[in-house]
């Protein structure tokens, strides 16, 4: 194994410099969840539900079922449309009246991934190989060396997931807060850049994050990449306090510098100061770009019985129509450039996505190619 060659003296990639374009966007923008969201009508939940009871009768399942075996044609504009809000827009946005209330916590997942395979391809999220994972208090606990924070109660900080797409299905919410809070990156880089330009350079050279134990044979228990890098005219943003406190403890990994420690804090206080905060409710999904959006959750109490604690559903995916990343990231998402796969956690069998290729995942070469290149926006 070789260790990462990352120095934080080092100069950065980039120089800094203001971000421009709709995923640079303003609080005030968004307050009002009908800025971003959209409620299913009457013929799209139809559209859904056949092709659910369809998947259903084939005793297709979660992980086995292909793009090609979940039919929706009609609602490939909204699809469509949504990409293009994640990829060329805002970052974010929100789905709202899944009828859920006909369905068993399985037929939620077989839904859900269905919902998933339109926009991308399913990745592994964990060592246990999850390519659909449930958001719900186990009681592991943040901080710990090799917890999951979507295992484990109470708050999340602001961070960034492994893969170009985060979605996550309300399944049931908590008694009461685990609200959901975005922010965008491109915002707190430019807020940075206002307010403290050292700091925003500091955040353009490398930090060690914590595998949290994830790691396989050939790879370091960490690996070093930039917070914000630019490449072909793009921001991308990598983010998570709590994998660099971790790193922290690992053998090997220097020390946080105080410039880089100053540079972290500013960055959690403003991406706190520039979010919106969405309340989900049974039936919603909600979607990020994972290079654009930075995303939190408040403290929430939940129910006590167990059959009613608070339950999302959550997939992380690559997407044909992802922006070439900063090759700095291959550390994290491996193949980088423009519509390859990338992205999720290599399991110890060295599976990393659901299918093989984009072909084995029901995505044929020309759908992908005008799914790049088409918009209905």
């Amino acid at each position: 194994m070789t260790q990462p060659a990352a120095e934080s003296s080092a100069p950065p990639s980039t120089t800094p410099g203001r971000v421009e374009g709709p995923y640079a966007w303003q609080p005030d923008d968004y307050r009002a969840t009908e800025t971003f969201a959209h409620t299913l009508n009457t013929a799209q939940i139809e559209d859904l539900m056949q092709a659910l009871r369809s998947a259903q009768e084939q005793r297709l399942t979660p992980g086995q079922m292909r793009r090609d075996q979940f039919l929706v044609p009609g609602l490939q504009p909204l699809f469509r449309n949504l990409a293009s809000a994640l990829q060329a827009g805002r970052g974010f946005m929100l789905l709202r009246g899944l009828p859920l209330d006909t369905l068993s916590d399985n037929d939620c997942k077989l839904l859900f991934w269905g919902i998933g395979l339109q926009l991308g391809m399913p990745v592994n999220q964990s060592r246990k190989l999850e390519l659909l994972a449930e958001v719900r208090d186990v009681g592991e606990k943040v901080g710990d060396p090799t917890a999951r924070a979507f295992r484990s109660p109470g708050a999340l900080r602001f961070h960034t997931d492994q893969c170009d797409v985060l979605a996550l299905m309300c399944v049931r919410g908590a008694l009461e807060g685990g609200h959901s809070k975005i922010v965008s990156s491109a915002t707190v880089h430019n807020a940075l850049l206002d307010e403290a330009p050292e700091l925003l350079a500091a955040l353009y050279r490398p930090f060690y994050f914590s595998r949290q134990g994830e790691e396989v044979t050939g790879e370091m228990p960490y690996y070093a990449c930039p917070i914000f890098g630019q490449y072909d005219g793009r921001l991308s943003s990598l983010f998570s306090r709590t994998f660099i406190d971790n790193a922290q403890k690992l053998a090997g990994v220097p020390p946080l510098d105080p410039t880089q420690r100053q540079a972290l804090d500013a960055l959690a206080r403003l991406a706190d100061e520039h979010s919106i905060s969405v309340e989900l409710r049974r039936g919603d999904v909600q979607f990020f770009n994972n290079h654009t959006i930075y995303h939190a959750r408040t403290d929430y109490r939940d129910h006590s019985e167990h059959e009613k604690k608070r339950t999302l559903l959550r997939l992380w995916l690559t997407v044909p129509d992802g922006a070439p990343l900063p090759p700095p990231m291959r550390a994290l998402f491996g193949d980088t450039p423009h519509g390859n796969p990338r992205g999720g956690i290599r399991h110890a069998s060295g599976q990393r996505f659901a299918f093989d290729d984009w072909q084995a995942a029901g995505w044929g070469d020309d759908e992908r190619a005008r799914w790049r290149t088409q918009s209905d926006v």
